[in-house]
Protein backbone atom coordinates (compact mmCIF):
# COMPACT_ATOMS: atom_id res chain seq x y z
CA UNK A 1 0.00 0.00 0.00
CA UNK A 2 1.40 3.37 -0.90
CA UNK A 3 1.79 5.46 2.27
CA UNK A 4 0.48 9.28 0.57
CA UNK A 5 -0.43 12.23 2.56
CA UNK A 6 -3.53 14.31 2.03
CA UNK A 7 -3.46 17.83 1.80
CA UNK A 8 -3.61 19.72 5.01
CA UNK A 9 -6.43 22.13 4.28
CA UNK A 10 -7.86 24.88 7.48
CA UNK A 11 -11.37 24.68 8.42
CA UNK A 12 -12.41 27.94 7.49
CA UNK A 13 -11.20 29.07 3.63
CA UNK A 14 -12.02 32.32 2.76
CA UNK A 15 -14.51 32.22 -0.26
CA UNK A 16 -12.87 34.36 -3.52
CA UNK A 17 -14.58 34.58 -6.53
CA UNK A 18 -11.65 34.16 -9.01
CA UNK A 19 -7.58 32.58 -8.40
CA UNK A 20 -7.40 35.31 -10.98
CA UNK A 21 -8.41 37.69 -8.40
CA UNK A 22 -6.56 36.04 -5.46
CA UNK A 23 -3.22 36.03 -7.69
CA UNK A 24 -3.74 39.91 -8.20
CA UNK A 25 -3.72 40.55 -4.72
CA UNK A 26 -1.10 38.42 -2.97
CA UNK A 27 1.60 39.60 -5.80
CA UNK A 28 0.35 43.25 -4.43
CA UNK A 29 0.90 41.82 -1.11
CA UNK A 30 3.79 40.28 -1.49
CA UNK A 31 2.68 37.31 0.01
CA UNK A 32 1.48 33.42 -1.32
CA UNK A 33 -2.26 32.64 -2.47
CA UNK A 34 -3.12 30.91 0.94
CA UNK A 35 -6.36 29.35 2.56
CA UNK A 36 -9.05 29.75 -0.17
CA UNK A 37 -11.56 27.93 -1.64
CA UNK A 38 -12.83 29.11 -5.00
CA UNK A 39 -16.23 27.67 -6.86
CA UNK A 40 -17.44 27.47 -10.09
CA UNK A 41 -14.73 29.63 -11.53
CA UNK A 42 -14.32 29.90 -15.59
CA UNK A 43 -10.91 31.06 -16.33
CA UNK A 44 -9.92 29.36 -19.08
CA UNK A 45 -6.18 30.13 -20.99
CA UNK A 46 -5.05 32.03 -17.42
CA UNK A 47 -1.78 32.53 -16.55
CA UNK A 48 -0.18 32.29 -13.25
CA UNK A 49 3.31 33.01 -12.16
CA UNK A 50 5.56 33.69 -9.50
CA UNK A 51 2.97 32.83 -6.87
CA UNK A 52 3.07 30.08 -4.41
CA UNK A 53 -0.57 28.03 -3.91
CA UNK A 54 -0.95 26.53 -0.41
CA UNK A 55 -4.28 25.49 1.19
CA UNK A 56 -6.66 26.12 -1.40
CA UNK A 57 -9.37 23.62 -2.65
CA UNK A 58 -11.07 24.76 -6.14
CA UNK A 59 -14.67 23.21 -7.19
CA UNK A 60 -15.84 22.89 -10.15
CA UNK A 61 -13.59 25.25 -11.58
CA UNK A 62 -12.75 25.52 -15.28
CA UNK A 63 -9.44 26.32 -16.04
CA UNK A 64 -8.80 24.39 -19.76
CA UNK A 65 -5.40 25.38 -21.43
CA UNK A 66 -4.20 28.10 -18.50
CA UNK A 67 -0.72 27.99 -17.17
CA UNK A 68 0.94 27.53 -14.21
CA UNK A 69 4.35 26.38 -14.87
CA UNK A 70 7.16 26.08 -11.96
CA UNK A 71 4.42 27.16 -9.22
CA UNK A 72 4.85 25.16 -6.20
CA UNK A 73 1.79 24.05 -5.23
CA UNK A 74 1.29 22.39 -1.62
CA UNK A 75 -1.77 21.18 0.05
CA UNK A 76 -4.04 21.62 -2.67
CA UNK A 77 -7.14 20.06 -3.83
CA UNK A 78 -9.02 20.02 -7.11
CA UNK A 79 -12.58 18.60 -7.19
CA UNK A 80 -14.80 18.48 -10.25
CA UNK A 81 -12.30 20.72 -12.52
CA UNK A 82 -12.18 21.03 -16.16
CA UNK A 83 -8.28 21.10 -15.99
CA UNK A 84 -7.19 20.31 -19.95
CA UNK A 85 -4.64 21.00 -22.04
CA UNK A 86 -3.63 23.38 -18.57
CA UNK A 87 0.14 23.37 -18.01
CA UNK A 88 1.88 22.44 -14.85
CA UNK A 89 5.16 21.93 -16.42
CA UNK A 90 8.62 21.96 -14.26
CA UNK A 91 5.85 22.63 -10.89
CA UNK A 92 5.97 21.19 -7.10
CA UNK A 93 3.30 19.53 -6.15
CA UNK A 94 3.36 18.45 -2.65
CA UNK A 95 0.24 16.63 -1.06
CA UNK A 96 -1.95 18.02 -3.87
CA UNK A 97 -5.37 16.14 -4.90
CA UNK A 98 -7.24 15.83 -8.09
CA UNK A 99 -10.56 13.97 -7.66
CA UNK A 100 -13.07 13.50 -10.45
CA UNK A 101 -11.53 16.56 -12.94
CA UNK A 102 -11.40 16.51 -16.94
CA UNK A 103 -7.47 16.84 -17.56
CA UNK A 104 -7.44 15.47 -21.14
CA UNK A 105 -3.73 16.74 -22.41
CA UNK A 106 -2.68 18.24 -19.22
CA UNK A 107 1.08 18.91 -18.92
CA UNK A 108 2.83 17.98 -15.87
CA UNK A 109 6.42 17.64 -17.09
CA UNK A 110 9.34 17.91 -15.29
CA UNK A 111 7.69 18.36 -12.45
CA UNK A 112 8.26 16.89 -8.98
CA UNK A 113 5.07 15.25 -6.95
CA UNK A 114 4.84 14.61 -3.27
CA UNK A 115 1.75 13.11 -2.12
CA UNK A 116 -0.01 13.44 -5.08
CA UNK A 117 -3.33 11.29 -5.93
CA UNK A 118 -5.13 11.37 -8.72
CA UNK A 119 -8.73 9.71 -8.65
CA UNK A 120 -11.44 9.08 -10.88
CA UNK A 121 -9.65 11.68 -13.34
CA UNK A 122 -9.95 12.03 -17.13
CA UNK A 123 -6.08 12.22 -17.88
CA UNK A 124 -5.99 11.03 -21.40
CA UNK A 125 -3.04 12.03 -23.72
CA UNK A 126 -1.47 13.52 -20.47
CA UNK A 127 2.41 14.34 -20.36
CA UNK A 128 4.11 13.54 -17.60
CA UNK A 129 7.14 12.85 -18.50
CA UNK A 130 10.29 13.12 -16.71
CA UNK A 131 8.18 13.44 -13.91
CA UNK A 132 9.77 12.46 -10.15
CA UNK A 133 7.39 10.92 -8.28
CA UNK A 134 7.35 10.50 -4.25
CA UNK A 135 4.32 9.14 -2.35
CA UNK A 136 2.40 9.33 -5.40
CA UNK A 137 -1.29 7.39 -5.96
CA UNK A 138 -2.86 6.86 -9.34
CA UNK A 139 -6.36 5.45 -8.84
CA UNK A 140 -9.23 4.55 -11.09
CA UNK A 141 -8.19 7.27 -13.42
CA UNK A 142 -7.76 7.42 -17.46
CA UNK A 143 -4.09 7.43 -18.49
CA UNK A 144 -4.87 6.16 -22.09
CA UNK A 145 -2.18 7.16 -24.37
CA UNK A 146 -0.74 9.02 -21.84
CA UNK A 147 2.99 9.63 -21.75
CA UNK A 148 5.39 8.45 -18.50
CA UNK A 149 8.97 8.70 -20.58
CA UNK A 150 11.57 9.17 -18.01
CA UNK A 151 9.60 8.98 -15.08
CA UNK A 152 11.48 8.15 -11.91
CA UNK A 153 8.66 6.28 -9.74
CA UNK A 154 9.36 6.06 -6.18
CA UNK A 155 6.72 4.81 -4.02
CA UNK A 156 4.15 5.13 -6.65
CA UNK A 157 0.75 3.09 -7.37
CA UNK A 158 -1.80 2.93 -9.79
CA UNK A 159 -5.37 1.14 -9.31
CA UNK A 160 -7.90 0.46 -11.67
CA UNK A 161 -6.30 2.72 -14.37
CA UNK A 162 -6.85 2.69 -17.72
CA UNK A 163 -3.14 2.82 -19.35
CA UNK A 164 -3.99 1.61 -22.69
CA UNK A 165 -1.01 2.86 -25.21
CA UNK A 166 0.45 4.60 -22.79
CA UNK A 167 4.56 5.26 -22.69
CA UNK A 168 6.56 4.08 -20.01
CA UNK A 169 9.52 4.17 -22.53
CA UNK A 170 13.06 4.57 -20.35
CA UNK A 171 11.21 4.78 -16.88
CA UNK A 172 12.07 1.96 -14.67
CA UNK A 173 9.02 -0.04 -13.02
CA UNK A 174 10.30 -2.05 -10.43
CA UNK A 175 7.84 -2.48 -7.49
CA UNK A 176 5.03 -0.72 -9.88
CA UNK A 177 1.87 -3.02 -9.49
CA UNK A 178 0.17 -3.31 -12.50
CA UNK A 179 -2.97 -6.19 -11.80
CA UNK A 180 -5.46 -4.06 -11.40
CA UNK A 181 -4.80 -1.79 -14.57
CA UNK A 182 -5.41 -1.76 -18.37
CA UNK A 183 -2.35 -1.77 -20.22
CA UNK A 184 -2.31 -3.50 -23.47
CA UNK A 185 -0.37 -1.45 -25.95
CA UNK A 186 1.89 0.29 -23.61
CA UNK A 187 4.63 1.57 -24.82
CA UNK A 188 8.07 0.55 -23.25
CA UNK A 189 11.48 -0.81 -24.59
CA UNK A 190 12.17 -3.85 -22.47
CA UNK A 191 14.49 -3.53 -19.96
CA UNK A 192 11.61 -1.28 -18.20
CA UNK A 193 9.65 -4.36 -16.93
CA UNK A 194 12.41 -5.60 -14.23
CA UNK A 195 10.51 -5.91 -11.26
CA UNK A 196 7.14 -4.47 -12.19
CA UNK A 197 4.14 -6.87 -10.89
CA UNK A 198 1.53 -7.78 -13.52
CA UNK A 199 -0.52 -10.68 -14.23
CA UNK A 200 -0.33 -13.52 -15.91
CA UNK A 201 -2.39 -12.58 -18.82
CA UNK A 202 -0.71 -9.32 -18.55
CA UNK A 203 2.83 -10.96 -18.76
CA UNK A 204 1.24 -12.93 -22.08
CA UNK A 205 1.19 -9.43 -23.61
CA UNK A 206 4.36 -7.87 -22.38
CA UNK A 207 6.26 -10.98 -23.28
CA UNK A 208 6.95 -9.32 -26.41
CA UNK A 209 9.38 -6.70 -25.31
CA UNK A 210 11.81 -9.52 -23.85
CA UNK A 211 11.81 -11.56 -27.50
CA UNK A 212 9.70 -14.55 -26.50
CA UNK A 213 6.93 -16.85 -28.47
CA UNK A 214 4.50 -17.97 -26.03
CA UNK A 215 2.48 -20.71 -27.47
Amino acid sequence: MIKTEEPKLSEQLTEMETLEEALRQAQEGERDVKGYRFRNAVQNGMEACGTDIRECFFENCRLAESRFGSLYFADAVFSGCDLSNADFSKCLLRRVRFENCKMLGVNFSESSFESVTIEKCICTYGNLSSVKMKGCRFAESDFSNASFQLCAFKSAGFQKCDLTRSEFLHAPLKGIDFTTCEIAGILLSGPELQGAVVTAVQACDLSRYLGLIVR
